[in-house]
């Protein structure tokens, strides 16, 4: 149990410049950095567009040019996270493409393809039984809010359940 007790009542008021001038400070920081990032990034997408060489253009500005192993959409990928994300833009692309600019949490990215697999027949069908699977659960699940708003609706319009709207 816990029991409280009013001390001291203080009215809503408006806080000072030098209260909260630290906090602005760091959102005016934080917001120029990610401005900042975007056009980087965009200029390293750009520039290895038009050279159509991703570490060439990362040399000249100084970005860093990391590989990885072969994934799938599946996969977490150090300094861009999950696949399944906007870094899925790479399963969509032909071997030796670059990407547009990305963002990846506090990271810019641009991608290139260096080597596509395609999957074996047996991982098709086993991951063709799960897409199956996931698809028919979401249309599962679509079908049974439709019949539930439907049944609502016309339960409404009977007269038979009334809502308070305003709560």
């Amino acid at each position: 149990y816990a029991v409280y007790q009013v001390v001291d009542i203080q009215p809503p008021q408006t806080p000072t410049f030098e209260q909260i001038k630290a906090q602005v400070d760091q959102q005016f920081k934080d917001q120029r950095a990610q401005s900042l990032l975007a056009q980087k990034t965009q200029e390293l997408a750009d520039r290895a567009h038009a050279d159509h060489d991703l570490a060439k253009a990362a040399k000249e500005l100084g970005a860093t040019m990391k590989t990885s192993d072969l994934v799938d959409a599946t996969a977490q990928v150090p300094d861009i996270g999950a696949m399944n994300g906007s870094a899925s833009v790479a399963f969509s692309m032909k071997q030796g493409e670059i990407s547009g600019p990305l963002q990846g949490g506090a990271n810019g990215i641009v991608l290139s393809v260096l080597d596509r697999q395609e999957p074996s027949p047996e991982q098709v069908k086993q991951n063709w039984d799960r897409a199956k699977d996931s698809l028919l659960e979401q249309k599962r699940a679509a079908f049974e809010e439709l019949y539930v708003q439907n049944l609502r609706d016309r339960l409404e319009k009977e007269g038979k359940v009334k809502i308070n709207k305003k709560e």
